[in-house]
C-alpha cells in the first residue's frame, strides 16, 4: 500500500470549513485503493454488477449505448464491491464527522461521474447548483459531500469550483441546476461574483469536502486525453431524518431513497436503513 498521511482535520481546518464551506485534505487515500476503485468503475461501465439494485430504474445509470457524454451513475457503492471499499475507507467518513461536528456519519447516496475528453465544451459543464436543493426531504442542513478524483485534477480537466462562503446563504435551495450549462447566467441569477469563485487543484489521493448548501459546479474537461473520473459521496450527519416536503405545484417531493429504504414505525422512509444508508463512522 502506498504512503499516505495519517491526517484528520485540526481545529483550524474545522474553522476554515465553517467559514468557507469547503476543505481539501492532504493525500489520505492510498494509490492501491484508488487503483481498485478505478477497475471497479471500468467493470461498472462494462455492465458488471456485483449486487442488483432493488428497483430497475429511476436513477442515473450510464451505459455504453448512451454514447460519449458525461457519465453519471448513481448508487454505485451498493452495486460494486470495488467502489464499496473506497466508500468504507474509515478516514473519509471520520474526516466528514470532524468537519461537521457529528458523532455519526451515514451514507445518503453516491454518484460516479466521468467527463471524457473531447466532449462539446458547453454540454460537459456542470452548472452551479446546491446539493441541499435536491435533498428537500432531509431534516438536516449540516450534510456534506466528499468528492474523490481518481487522478490529478485541475482547471484543465474540469475540477470542482466553489462559490466561497456561499453555504451561509439561505436563499439558494431553488438551485436544482446541475444540468444548466450557462454558468455566467446562473451567476447573475443568484448574485454571484467572480471574486468568490475558487477552482480546486487536487493531487490523486486528496479529497475535497463541501457543505450541502455550498454553491458549486465544474468547467469542461479540456484535456486532450485524460478522463476526469470522480466519486461523490453524500453523507448524512447524525441528526438527519426524513421530512415530508411538498413542492409549490402541490406535488409531494420524492427522493429515490424514499423508494429504496425500509419504512419506520410511522410508515415514513427510514434514512438510517443499514442496507441503503449504512453507518460509516464510527465503524460498526
Amino acid at each position: 500500500m502506498s504512503d499516505t498521511r495519517t491526517y484528520l482535520p485540526t481545529a483550524e481546518d474545522v474553522a476554515f470549513y465553517q467559514e468557507h464551506g469547503w476543505w481539501v485534505s492532504p493525500k489520505i487515500i492510498p494509490d492501491d485503493v484508488l487503483d481498485t476503485a478505478a477497475l471497479g468503475a471500468e467493470r461498472h461501465y462494462a455492465g458488471e454488477r456485483d449486487h442488483p439494485m432493488l428497483i430497475n430504474g429511476g436513477y442515473l445509470d450510464w451505459r455504453p449505448e448512451h454514447g460519449n457524454i458525461v457519465r453519471l451513475n448513481d448508487y454505485v457503492s451498493l452495486q460494486n464491491d470495488d467502489l464499496r471499499q473506497l466508500l468504507e475507507l474509515p478516514v473519509i467518513a471520520q474526516t466528514a464527522a470532524v468537519l461537521s461536528g457529528s458523532r455519526t456519519i451515514r451514507l445518503f447516496h453516491d454518484q460516479l461521474i466521468c467527463k471524457p475528453p473531447g466532449l462539446d465544451l458547453v454540454d460537459s459543464v456542470v452548472g452551479w447548483h446546491v446539493d441541499a436543493a435536491y435533498w428537500k426531504t432531509c431534516s438536516s442542513r449540516n450534510m456534506l459531500t466528499a468528492w474523490i478524483p481518481f487522478q490529478d485534477c485541475d482547471g484543465e480537466t474540469g475540477a470542482l469550483s466553489f462559490m466561497d462562503g456561499s453555504h451561509r446563504r439561505t436563499d439558494t435551495e431553488w438551485m436544482r441546476t446541475f444540468n444548466e450549462h450557462d454558468m455566467g447566467k446562473l451567476e447573475q441569477s443568484f448574485g454571484g461574483s467572480p471574486a468568490q469563485r475558487v477552482q480546486l487543484r487536487l493531487k490523486r489521493g486528496q479529497v475535497s469536502f463541501h457543505h450541502c448548501r455550498l454553491i458549486h459546479g465544474s468547467e469542461p474537461n479540456r484535456s486532450a486525453d485524460r478522463d476526469r473520473l470522480a466519486l461523490a459521496l453524500h453523507f448524512q450527519d447524525e441528526g438527519n431524518r426524513y421530512v415530508a416536503h411538498v413542492e409549490e405545484s402541490g406535488r409531494r417531493t420524492v427522493h429515490l431513497n424514499d423508494l429504496l429504504c425500509r419504512q419506520d414505525a410511522q410508515g415514513a422512509p427510514d434514512y438510517s436503513d443499514p442496507a441503503i444508508c449504512p453507518v460509516l463512522w464510527p465503524r460498526p
